[in-house]
């Protein structure tokens, strides 16, 4: 494959995946269960001594599927670490690793191949490819502004690539060859995002077709029982200990927000929130 010849080329080339450690998601290679928590129930990653890990609860098990006690598993979403792994055997030379818990510098000035999440956009100078091994994983994150940031991401690793005269390329890995996104980096039209995102935000009424505040904190369910359900504010929640409100203008939610006393204790009211 393009990936490969790259790899094994003497070109330096960064590749992205915005999934540490070594996977986001396995299943049994007997049976196809998914690897999961048996006392959250969420997702398990593996950890370093092969054994599998829950981030919601910090539960540690052995790698043994809890249907039919197999002990092989398959990644369907590898991290950073795997992944480095499998780039290593397929490039044929070293791999570096790199994420935001590593210094700048900590790949290595010599490091000629590199994989990382998006932070080794930011502590890389000039890198010949920048490959995105799984852009999907951007396209489809359940945050509102997923597709403004994917493309983000890939106008700075354009950027990044850009000072490598006549040799500087981005490749994209996506099953997904027609989504804006993709569109408009090959035709370096940004336009094709913000006009499907424009359609898209006012049909859902997401910024900047409405006013919206994510509130939370201590102090947010007093705040919140203190305001009400004036005219023209929509309250939502609560979810996860955050509530949110939407208004047709930022001048309807701000004369809101400012009607009500702030209550004692911590408070955190975001206006048009970039996560969500």
């Amino acid at each position: 494959s393009r990936l490969v010849d790259v790899l094994r080329s003497d070109a330096r080339v960064l590749c992205l995946l915005n999934r540490k450690g070594r996977s986001g998601l396995s299943s049994c290679a007997a049976c196809d269960e998914l690897a999961t928590c048996e006392r959250c129930g969420a997702s398990v990653v593996q950890g370093d001594d092969t054994t599998l890990v829950c981030r919601r609860c910090g539960t540690h098990r052995p790698q043994v599927c809890l249907r039919c006690g197999g002990t092989r598993m398959k990644n369907l979403r590898v991290g950073v670490r795997r992944a480095r792994e499998e780039l290593e055997a397929l490039a044929l030379r070293p791999v570096a690793e790199l994420t935001a818990e590593h210094e700048a510098g900590a790949a290595g000035p010599g490091a000629e191949v590199v994989v990382g999440t998006e932070a080794a956009l930011h502590h890389l100078d000039a890198v010949d490819v920048v490959a995105f091994l799984d852009l999907d994983h951007e396209l489809l994150a359940p945050r509102y502004r997923a597709a403004e940031e994917a493309l983000g991401l890939v106008a700075r690793a354009a950027r990044l690539v850009g000072g490598v005269p006549g040799a500087g390329r981005v490749l994209i890995q996506t099953r997904l060859p027609d989504h804006e996104v993709v569109r408009a980096a090959l035709l370096a039209d940004p336009s094709r995002v913000a006009e499907a995102e424009t359609a898209r935000r006012e049909l859902l009424g997401f910024p900047p077709a409405t006013a919206m505040a994510l509130v939370s904190g201590a102090a947010a369910p007093a705040f919140v029982e203190a305001l009400g359900a004036p005219a023209g504010l929509e309250v939502l929640g609560p979810a996860d200990g955050r509530w949110m409100l939407r208004a047709a203008s930022h001048a309807q939610l701000c004369d809101a927000l400012a009607s009500v006393p702030r209550p004692a204790g911590r408070l955190r009211v975001e206006v048009d929130p970039l996560r969500m």
